[in-house]
Parts: C-alpha cells; sequence; structure tokens
C-alpha cells in the first residue's frame, strides 16, 4: 500500500490529500489527529483488514504532536493492509527532522516549496483559474489579503463563488464576486464552537485545522470556545440568563447541554479557566491552548 507524508501550508496539505487519497466508493477511510491520537487504535485500524474486502485509507493530520513518531512511522512502514496519508503543518519552517524520520520508513515525502508573496499571487489566480474565473494580480492581492494569506481559505472561497457563479441567471463580474466576499471567518467559528458543543471532539479538530491559524483567530476561537461553555453554564442555572440568546441559537445550545453533566462543565471551565492564565503569563501559546481545550473535552 502506498505511504504518504506531506508537509507544508494547509492548502498545500489538504490539495495533497485530496489527490492521493484512492478515488473509489466503496474505501473505508479514517481521519485520526497527532493531537487526541491512540495509537493502539490508530494501528489496529491500518494494519486490519476491511470485513468486505474493500480498500481502506487513513489519514493522520498533525504528526508532529504524536509522541515517539519515529517509533510510530516505523510501525507504520510495515504496514500492509492500509493506504496512509500523513500530514503536518508549517508555519515557521520545514521541520527536517520529520521529513527525515518519513523519508527513512519508505514514505513518499512531499514538502512544500517555499515561496515569495508573488508566487503565492500566482497560487490564487491559479486556483480561481479552474473555476473558470479569471483574476489579474490586484484582484489576487485584494483577495488574499481578505483571506488572511490563508490559500485553504482562498479555495474555499472560491468554490463558494463558484456556486454563486452556477446559481446567478446573468454574467458576474470579479468586482461583484470579491464583494460577495462574507464573514467566512465567523461562519466557520460558530460550526466550530457548535461541534463543541455536541462534544464531537474529532469534528471540532477537523474544523480547526482547516481554519486560519493566525495569532488574532486563534484569540477569537479561544473566545468563542469559552463563551459556549458559560452559555452551558448559564443554562443549567437559569434560561433566563439567555434571554439575549437568538430563539435558533438557545434551541442549539439546549440540544448540546443534553450530551452534558452540570460537573463536567464545572471542570471545562476551571480547565479553561487556567488556560486562559497560562496564555496571559507565557506558558502556553494561544494555538495550543485552542487544542488542549478541544481536546480536554475527552477527558472529563
Amino acid at each position: 500500500m502506498e505511504k504518504y507524508f506531506i508537509t507544508g501550508s494547509s492548502y498545500f496539505i489538504d490539495k495533497n490529500i485530496k489527490l492521493f487519497t484512492p478515488q473509489d466508493n466503496d474505501l473505508d477511510l479514517e481521519i485520526f489527529f497527532g493531537d487526541e491520537l491512540n495509537k493502539e487504535e490508530f494501528l489496529s485500524y491500518i494494519n486490519s483488514m476491511d470485513l468486505f474486502g474493500n480498500p481502506k485509507a487513513a489519514v493522520l493530520r498533525n504528526a508532529a504532536r504524536v509522541k515517539d513518531i519515529k517509533q510510530l512511522a516505523e510501525s507504520m512502514s510495515k504496514c500492509t493492509e492500509t493506504t496512509l496519508i500523513i500530514s503536518s503543518p508549517v508555519k515557521d519552517k520545514v521541520d527536517n527532522t520529520l521529513v527525515k524520520i518519513f523519508k527513512d520508513n519508505n514514505f513518499k515525502v512531499f514538502v512544500e516549496e517555499q515561496k515569495k508573496g508573488k508566487a503565492t499571487i500566482y497560487d490564487v489566480i491559479n486556483i480561481f483559474k479552474e473555476k473558470n474565473i479569471k483574476l489579474n494580480q490586484d484582484q489576487a492581492e485584494i483577495l488574499l489579503s481578505r483571506c488572511l494569506n490563508n490559500l485553504s481559505m482562498v479555495a474555499h472561497e472560491a468554490d463558494k463563488l463558484e456556486i454563486y457563479i452556477l446559481g446567478s441567471k446573468k454574467e458576474v463580474s470579479v468586482s461583484l464576486l470579491l464583494d460577495q466576499l462574507s464573514g467566512e471567518k465567523e461562519e466557520t467559528i460558530f460550526a466550530l464552537t457548535d461541534a463543541f458543543g455536541m462534544r464531537d471532539v474529532k469534528n471540532t479538530l477537523k474544523i480547526y485545522t482547516t481554519m486560519d491559524n493566525s495569532y488574532d483567530n486563534n484569540f477569537k476561537i479561544f473566545f468563542a470556545l469559552s463563551k459556549r461553555v458559560m452559555l452551558l453554564y448559564l443554562l443549567y442555572i437559569d434560561e433566563s440568563y439567555l434571554k439575549q440568546v437568538h430563539p435558533f441559537q438557545l434551541e442549539k445550545i439546549k440540544d448540546q447541554q443534553k450530551k452534558w453533566t452540570v460537573t463536567e462543565i464545572l471542570k471545562l471551565l476551571d480547565t479553561i479557566s487556567e488556560l486562559d492564565k497560562d496564555i496571559k503569563i507565557g506558558l502556553k501559546s494561544i494555538d495550543d491552548a485552542v487544542l488542549s481545550a478541544i481536546i480536554s473535552v475527552d477527558k472529563l
């Protein structure tokens, strides 16, 4: 079975995961995250045959966060039942030690070329070209800026704008398309907090990996998670505390509350309070705090 290791931007990773995932309607696909990996479950999955003989694939994101990744890579190298797609995002520079570990274990390694700003603008142009939308460099630069230099967000906007074009009964100008860019970050944060409220750690992490991981945006996410836990707590005390919440959102929170005991919510509030202190005194980075908050749900 094929084994791949991908490292680079979230866009580069997502594009190649899609490329390397076997195209089969009967594919048994599982997604794992290094932040919360149960190694025994992971190894059991990749080394077992599908009950019906269907092809299998496993995607492991955030591999750099796995403890003893070298030992795990050695175990994965012996896998013969499952296509393996392992990824690790790059923030500042490529982790060459991690690259060497996977090369030494016979993985096909794909490292994104470190690009200058001009090349990234051309990537934006190419993403939209695939949707038959022609951008010039100025328009691409504007769009990249609005998407906070995150090509995954650019690709998401391209998909959204393609749908907008298909639904339009008249020709749409590029300037109008740019005006259609909405508060995608806020919409995604709502999706993330809803998954978190439902105690769906796997889906919460999946959504988080698609989001802009800038310092400012991680603070928005941490605040949103904290607020959701507080709303769940206040709902236990007295629903009148939530009278300013939109009725549709209130019904969502009521559904989420059924997934928790009040003791669990209090423990989570304490955890988030400690994380908040750690951020302020520099013991934790904001992105580590967000991940810790999400993963702590499974430990309650």
